[in-house]
């Protein structure tokens, strides 16, 4: 089944050639034209022109303290050192702040997601630094072979997938669906190579490039010496990660994406009736905007077919669910028919705290603290050789619960550090 599903997968690279998407499938000659995507070149046409760094702004000074740093995130990743990984942190380096003030406020709305599907699915948590060279962490995306949201989904390969893609629904648009899909990519490519940095040079590539390239090598098993029968392209598709990573954990260019309890905290709301997304915004005041965070539903309608979820921000979401308990008096404010076995609309449940910042895949909601009366606090202390995952594992909470709690901007932690633990109070 497996084998089948990256057969179809293949083809569907033979689409489109782009750095951020999907590489072809014949690897590149000197003599071809490297045809890069202009997604780039769209997506920061605003923002400051690149300009070089001097090598003082780095805090490592040679490969292997490089890799001690980036040992420090945890992960099962590695994240080592190469001249490629240096030269793309040095020009991520040259970024001006309006590209990274960009960047840091979408990580604040997007990576808590990221990181509870990731880490329910089993996966690191560090693979939402995919979504950056793909996306720039742009939901409406769009390259020009039709790569689109945040993952970069291909039409074919996302329909493959099980995907919606078509009016009235693009699910390549859906922050949720795009990442469970994308999980699902990863974990199958992990299942063919049991190496990450093979399975994330899939993703730019596809799995029949990355197994090509190992053949042409000599059946070799280590990334780098694979490297040089890559595409071209995916030559600089997994130094580009590793710098992202290494640029938004180490430097000073990364310090503002510190999670705070003023970032919005979304809440997936189950909507059981056909309503338009302006209305439900207008009603409720909400100076958000629901289009926005729900790019998928092209006509802006939720689907009483489907039980539509969308997402809202979690203090909408609750005066959504109190204020909708009468279903005409919605019905009469956007003048919709509403039929007799119609019910109110969930989010959920109620015993929520009003106010509480409530996260995770326990509770239904992305990212957040909760109220100090409802929970009691704990210390937990790091251990050698634990992760953020495995802690929030134990204790039955999220990784971005104790990134939260403990003001982490990233999943780094030391042995010997002291995490503060909150669990709700049992009554």
């Amino acid at each position: 089944m497996i084998k089948s599903f990256f057969i179809a997968i293949t083809l569907a690279f033979m689409t489109c050639s782009n750095v951020f998407a999907q590489a072809p499938l014949n690897p590149m000659g000197d003599n071809h034209i490297v045809r890069i995507d202009s997604l780039t070149q769209q997506l920061l046409g605003n923002i400051p022109s690149h300009s070089p760094v001097n090598h003082g702004e780095q805090r490592y000074r040679n490969g292997r303290e490089f890799e001690e740093m980036m040992l420090q995130i945890g992960s099962t990743i590695p994240f080592q050192y190469h001249r490629l990984v240096e030269q793309h942190i040095r020009y991520y380096l040259g970024y001006g702040d309006g590209y990274f003030n960009q960047i840091h406020e979408r990580m604040k709305l997007y990576f808590p997601i990221f990181e509870e599907i990731l880490d329910k699915n089993g996966l690191p948590t560090e693979l939402k630094y995919i979504s950056v060279i793909e996306s720039n962490l742009n939901p409406s995306a769009v390259s020009w072979c039709g790569a689109t949201g945040l993952w970069q989904f291909m039409p074919y390969t996302g329909k493959l997938m099980g995907m919606r893609i078509g009016y009235p629904c693009d699910d390549r648009k859906s922050i949720v669906a795009s990442t469970q899909k994308a999980c699902e990519y990863f974990a199958n490519s992990q299942s063919i190579f049991n190496n990450w940095l093979f399975s994330i040079a899939s993703y730019n590539c596809g799995p029949g490039n990355v197994q090509k390239a190992i053949r042409r090598s000599g059946g070799r098993t280590n990334f780098w010496e694979v490297l040089p029968f890559l595409p071209k392209e995916t030559q600089n598709y997994v130094p580009k990660f590793i710098a992202v990573a290494y640029v938004l954990n180490f430097t000073e260019k990364g310090k503002n994406a510190l999670y705070n309890e003023q970032s919005i905290v979304l809440a997936p709301t189950k909507i059981d009736s056909t309503m338009h997304l302006g209305k439900i915004n207008e009603y409720l005041g909400s100076q958000h905007n629901l289009t926005g965070l729900n790019q998928e539903l092209l006509n802006h309608n939720t689907d009483m077919a489907t039980n539509s979820v969308i997402l809202m921000p979690y203090s909408a979401s609750m005066d959504f669910i109190d204020r909708f308990d009468s279903a005409a008096a919605f019905a009469k404010f956007q003048g919709a028919y509403v039929p007799s076995n119609y019910r109110a609309p969930y989010a959920y449940p109620k015993s929520v705290p009003r106010g509480a910042q409530v996260a995770g895949a326990t509770s239904g909601a992305y990212h957040a603290s909760a109220k100090s009366g409802n929970t009691s606090k704990s210390i937990h202390v790091v251990r050698r050789g634990q992760t953020l995952s495995q802690i929030a594992r134990t204790h039955g909470v999220t990784v971005t619960q104790i990134k939260t709690w403990n003001h982490l901007r990233s999943n780094n932690i030391q042995v010997g550090q002291r995490l503060i633990i909150q669990k709700p109070k049992h009554r």
